[in-house]
């Protein structure tokens, strides 16, 4: 594992061009997103290929948009800050397209998860996996999964939402001998 991780595919986003000088007219610049790098205590970092080709390393999450709305900030996108320089990117597929509410907005689930190896992953109820969802305004959340309600509309029941307030993460490790 590595601090930077390629993402399973790549998206087409814009850029907020103050992200990337103080000359840069207002506006975005279209960019392709293919990577991500962690250090702890730091926003996600973002690679991207900006159209004019040049290879752009660092732009936090908050920088980046399907669209072209930046609105919400940066706490509300990532709570919870990288916990360890050690990325684990991986797409899991039947997450991939569903409806998804989080903390920051409605939006649909890319599929993507991210999670890091270090001292927080040693402890279960420390751990938390981040859920890369795509809002419905166009900027990409990083939400843990306990920020997280889904819809599938063959499975899930709006019955049954609120009980998830009543959930609490296990502490227990499980070995081979449990």
């Amino acid at each position: 594992m590595s601090k930077h991780a390629n993402l399973p595919y790549h998206f087409y986003v814009n850029v907020d061009n103050k992200y990337l000088g103080p000359n840069m007219p207002e506006g975005t610049t279209p960019a392709i997103w293919h990577a991500v790098y962690g250090r702890p205590y730091q926003l996600l970092l973002c690679h991207v290929v900006l159209e004019s080709g040049a290879h752009w390393s660092g732009l936090p999450l908050h920088a980046i948009s399907m669209d072209q709305d930046f609105s919400i900030s940066h706490e509300e996108l990532m709570p919870w800050k990288c916990m360890g320089e050690e990325l684990d990117v991986v797409q899991l597929d039947y997450l991939e397209g569903l409806i998804v509410e989080t903390r920051a907005g409605v939006g649909r689930h890319t599929g993507i998860i991210v999670d890091w190896y270090d001292g927080y992953s040693r402890y279960q109820h420390e751990h938390k996996p981040l859920s890369l969802v795509e809002l419905k305004t166009g900027q990409f959340a990083l939400q843990p999964n306990n920020y997280c309600k889904y819809t599938d509309n063959h499975f899930t029941s709006e019955r049954l939402k609120e009980q998830t307030k009543l959930y609490r993460r296990g502490e227990d490790i499980y070995w081979e001998n449990n």
